[in-house]
């Protein structure tokens, strides 16, 4: 007669050891999975944050480009005119603009793009003044409607040239003041790792300097036999 088998033996399961083993093992693949979500997740908030300065950029471009295509050729003094009402330098450009109705008052406007920078921080704003005729004071006037177009760390540059005049070089000031810029360039640079943000924007002047200049006898114009003023193509 074959002896009884001790049950208990032969269906013992897992010993407390090895239970402790699979939980630990266990914890290590939950803390794992976790870093790997919460790098996942640093990586998606910074590209989200990343997409949306982009897009504050490419909006405030946008509105830029919009201002210089629609800049208006509007002289000193019609009687006898010595230069185009604008101004630009490396951190501003100061025209006269016609505003369009709407949730504006329709009518001419002195607006500057102004470049404001402290430390690595940088901004590019625009202002606006009333446009009076025969005051042409820059100094005087009195900015208002202030609209922030980007910030952050950025440098902002702004630079200036007229290639169908022969002005084919990029100029951080406008000097030639008989004459308007045909081309006006902004960069938009990152402080810290001195790279750009965005492609470099450039806008055409949807007006043609080529059809008049402020002082027939000035540099870079020439009085046709037609009686028609043309400019020419000596650089300033």
């Amino acid at each position: 007669m074959k002896p009884a088998v001790n049950s208990a033996h032969s269906e013992a399961g897992f010993t407390l050891f090895e239970i402790l083993i699979g939980l630990a093992i266990s914890s290590l693949v939950m803390v794992g999975l976790s870093l790997a979500m919460k790098t996942v997740n640093q990586g998606f908030d910074q590209a989200t944050v990343s997409i949306g300065r982009q897009a504050t950029i490419a909006t405030g471009l946008y509105i830029v480009a919009g201002d210089i295509s629609r800049i208006e050729r509007v002289i000193d003094n019609p009687d006898q005119p010595t230069q185009f009402l604008f101004f630009g330098s490396g951190n501003e450009a100061i025209y006269v603009l016609a505003e369009r109705p709407g949730n504006n008052r329709a009518g001419l406007y002195w607006v500057r793009l102004l470049v404001r920078s402290t430390g690595k921080a940088g901004e590019l704003v625009r202002q606006r003044a009333p446009y009076v005729e025969g005051q042409h004071d820059l100094t005087a006037l009195e900015w208002s409607d202030e609209v922030v177009l980007m910030r952050g760390e950025l440098a902002i540059a702004l630079s200036y040239r007229a290639p169908r005049l022969g002005l084919r070089e990029w100029a951080s000031g406008w000097q030639a003041r008989n004459m308007l810029p045909g081309q006006i360039k902004i960069e938009v640079t990152d402080t810290g790792t001195g790279r750009l943000r965005v492609p470099v924007f450039v806008q055409t002047l949807k007006i043609s300097a080529e059809a008049g200049c402020a002082e027939p006898a000035g540099a870079g114009c020439s009085m046709a036999a037609n009686g028609q003023l043309n400019a020419g193509t000596e650089n300033q």
